[in-house]
């Protein structure tokens, strides 16, 4: 009897270890993985279920939204502050940590602009560059005027001709104009590309792929 009874204590004993282990486990758990803010700005409590330390920090720096904490101990929350959006569709991810466990929370705001409401307009249709190269200063209008630092060139080659390293290259673009260099060329031959301004938004709510508007097309011609 004895060895049933001190065999019966070790197993509760053992039980409650493993109570105890399950009970400090680190855990994370948020209410979903994406939230859609309105365009016109404010704020939203984020619930954080957790018991243990948890971090969070932001994907990437943004000017247009910020947070009141970077971290906590157990459950609770934060508020997320986002500001008014003028363009089109924004996003940032928070990355929450807790331990080994990560989750993430994509903050989508809704656009103010559609796609068919986009101005992006450069005021030339072609350019003939000289071998030399040159900086080329280009008319532009556009009404994305909170997302001028978020433009790119895309460019085209004819087939076959596809540079190592693309021989123009955006400089700047401000709110009337913007600015592209184009490289000497010593190929030996003339060289032909066709360029777009492009902005790449982020997408729908419950998708990470961003979808894109383009300006008007510009052909560059560079002489030999």
């Amino acid at each position: 009897m004895k060895k049933i009874a001190l065999y019966i204590l070790v197993l509760l004993s053992a039980l409650s270890c493993v109570e105890q282990k399950a009970e400090y486990d680190q855990t994370l758990g948020l209410l979903s993985n994406y939230n859609i803010l309105s365009k016109d700005g404010g704020s939203t409590q984020v619930a954080v279920f957790s018991n243990t330390d948890w971090t969070v920090e932001m994907d990437h720096p943004v000017s247009w939204a910020s947070i009141d904490r970077f971290g906590g101990h157990k459950s609770g929350y934060l508020v997320f502050n986002y500001e008014i959006n003028y363009g089109r569709a924004r996003r940032v991810v928070l990355v929450f940590k807790a331990g080994d466990e990560t989750m993430t929370l994509n903050m989508y705001q809704s656009p103010r602009f559609s796609d068919s409401d986009c101005i992006l307009d450069l005021d030339v249709s072609s350019i003939n560059a000289s071998a030399a190269g040159q900086t080329e200063v280009i008319a532009f209008e556009t009404n994305l005027v909170y997302e001028l630092d978020e433009m790119f060139l895309t460019i085209t080659y004819p087939e076959g001709q596809e540079p190592a390293t693309p021989w123009i290259t955006l400089r700047s673009v401000e709110l009337d104009n913007i600015v592209i260099e184009i490289a000497p060329n010593n190929t030996g031959a003339e060289r032909t590309a066709n360029v777009r301004l492009t902005h790449m938004d982020a997408g729908s709510y419950d998708s990470t792929e961003g979808d894109p508007v383009y300006s008007n097309t510009i052909n560059v011609v560079q002489a030999k």
